[in-house]
């Protein structure tokens, strides 16, 4: 599987996860490759469309890593791996 079709992948297991998906802001200065953020109680990803698809993938990987939303859908051997492996943890604290 290609990473652009890893990357689309991703991206609808997050929308199955509840997640909202919005491009980042122009111009935004935020993490490389977009953001995942809990806002007035909802999770949002705010991908990076011009960074590389895999800073996008990374991003998103990290936001839904190890949701429970995820456990009894099917998700193919190398998209697994990648949820899998370990990553940096993200930092959900409400912004108001």
């Amino acid at each position: 599987m290609e990473t652009v079709q890893q990357l689309t992948f991703l991206v609808d297991l997050a929308e199955a996860a509840g997640i909202v998906i919005r491009p980042a802001p122009p111009g935004s200065q935020g993490e490389s490759g977009g953001a995942f953020v809990r806002l007035r109680g909802q999770e949002i990803l705010f991908l990076d469309l011009s960074a590389a698809t895999a800073d996008q993938i990374a991003v998103v990987v990290s936001a839904i890593r190890d949701r429970a939303e995820l456990q009894d859908r099917f998700i193919p051997p190398e998209i697994r791996q990648l949820l899998d492996s370990p990553g940096p943890e993200l930092d959900l604290s409400d912004r108001t």
